[in-house]
């Protein structure tokens, strides 16, 4: 069983502007993507661009912040995010090999 919400807390915070407008994200909230969601992040091109769509899609953030994630913070908030694409465990996983 996984978690259908999660909060990840950044390694690296991202700094979005400068100065007094400048807007740091400290944490990303992830929950189960939609399918539009999916859909929507289906049309990058490539997985990577796919991951920052989706994660800027549900974590509410502008996908420039999302693009400089560093790649641990990516990393993780893509690892959740798959679970939810998944069929689930593989055979080898759920201990049927």
């Amino acid at each position: 069983m996984f978690e259908e919400e999660i909060t990840i807390t950044l390694i690296k915070p991202v700094v979005i502007g400068k100065g007094d407008a400048a807007i740091t994200y400290e944490e990303l909230k992830l929950r189960e993507p939609t399918a539009g969601e999916i859909e929507k992040a289906t049309r990058a091109d490539t997985s990577v661009g796919a991951a920052i769509t989706l994660i800027s899609l549900i974590a509410a953030i502008p996908r420039t912040a999302a693009e400089k994630l560093c790649k641990r913070d990516l990393v993780a908030a893509n690892n959740f995010l798959e679970g939810f694409t998944d069929a689930g465990p593989s055979e080898v996983e759920a201990g049927q090999s």
